[in-house]
């Protein structure tokens, strides 16, 4: 629900439609022109998982505030989310849980996720019970135990010498609060 919190953002698709978005973190972006797109991910293992942030930067970009936009927003849950930024997440994740069974590959595909990571398959009622379950402290749990003051990955294609230094990123993961 992180993700779905977060929220993605395609501007050849959204045609300025990111301003309007009820996620901070795309309106922040697509306001100021920053991404050409945005896509929390999360894989789950059992055992482990990798939760971030796809981004692809814009033309006139600036990787620097493209960075502290996505890694203040990923801190921000740490500390603030209400109940209707819950409501909207957990609706968003919902839809595109449902969405997402549209073929038979892609619904095979779900299949063996959830066989190797539960080791067995959750019914989609299942599945919508836990999320409606998820409280706004859940949420911010789950945030400071993933995000803050955490070591980061970092991997990136292109202008590279524009990207801030590993350390500057790596310090955006908490905040300096006197």
């Amino acid at each position: 629900m992180l993700g779905a919190l977060l929220g993605s953002f395609e501007a050849k698709v959204a045609r300025g439609a990111g301003v309007h978005s009820s996620s901070k973190l795309v309106h922040d972006l697509a306001r100021d022109d920053l991404a050409q797109s945005i896509m929390p991910f999360c894989t789950c293992y059992t055992d482990t998982g990798l939760f971030g942030v796809y981004a692809v930067a814009s033309e006139k970009n600036d990787l620097d505030d493209l960075t502290l936009i996505i890694l203040e927003e990923m801190v921000r849950l740490c500390f603030t989310v209400s109940d209707a930024d819950c409501e909207r997440a957990a609706t968003s994740l919902k839809a595109n849980m449902a969405l997402s069974l549209d073929g038979s590959s892609h619904v095979a595909e779900d299949i063996g996720r959830q066989l190797i990571t539960y080791g067995r398959r959750i019914p989609l009622s299942e599945a919508f019970q836990r999320i409606d379950d998820v409280t706004p402290e859940d949420l911010m749990r789950v945030a400071n135990r993933v995000v803050w003051d955490q070591e980061i990955a970092v991997a990136s294609l292109g202008q590279v010498k524009y990207l801030p230094d590993y350390n500057k990123l790596r310090g955006r993961t908490y905040w300096n609060i006197y």
